[in-house]
């Protein structure tokens, strides 16, 4: 089941619990990275998908998929799933004028790692397992390693808000909380 999210400030999301929107072919290749856990928990086996557009400019749309899978480890591995083809079309929930292809590119798998470690680090993350970037898509105009970085951050936040048993965030909420603090956070820098 997806929910389309109306965020205001022309920002729109939509979320897929459970399940994918689409398939996806296999990857060109996968990237791994690993964090050690200091205080592991295992939870449960986890799945969401992340549609984003955000207002029109150089960087407004990313597609980022997640699988959590737990594991009885104290490590937390990081996969990303590479696919560069720029052949296989998606039609976004989100109604965009422009083509949006299918895959994570290369460009955007620095970002993602990067995102997704910084993320976790800062929230403190205890949950054993792996965590596995499979699908996604982008256009080739609207998509950045700036909008892969905010649907990653907002991936790994929609994930703790599932895996924690006393988080009751909306998912809405916790999508704007986290646009919020890396606008606010970057307009600092």
């Amino acid at each position: 089941m997806n929910t389309i999210f109306d965020l205001g400030k022309f920002r729109k999301a939509v979320v897929w619990k459970d399940e994918h929107p689409l398939i996806m072919d296999k990857a060109d290749y996968e990237l791994k990275t690993l964090l050690q856990l200091n205080e592991p928990i295992i939870s449960k086996y986890q799945k969401i998908v992340l549609e984003l557009k955000l207002p029109r400019n150089s960087s407004y749309y990313a597609m980022l998929g997640v699988e959590y899978n737990p594991n009885q480890k104290s490590e937390l591995m990081i996969k990303i799933k590479v696919k560069n083809s720029n052949t296989i079309f998606y039609k976004s929930k989100l109604q965009l004028h422009e083509e949006i292809y299918l895959g994570i590119p290369t460009e955007y798998v620095d970002s993602i790692i990067s995102s997704a470690k910084e993320k976790i680090l800062e929230s403190n993350w205890k949950y054993t397992g792996s965590i596995v970037f499979l699908l996604g898509a982008h256009s080739l105009i609207g998509s950045s390693e700036t909008v892969f970085s905010k649907a990653t951050k907002i991936l790994i936040a929609l994930l703790l808000n599932e895996l924690s048993e006393e988080s009751c965030l909306s998912d809405d909420s916790v999508i704007k909380e986290e646009l919020d603090s890396y606008q606010y956070n970057n307009s600092f820098a």
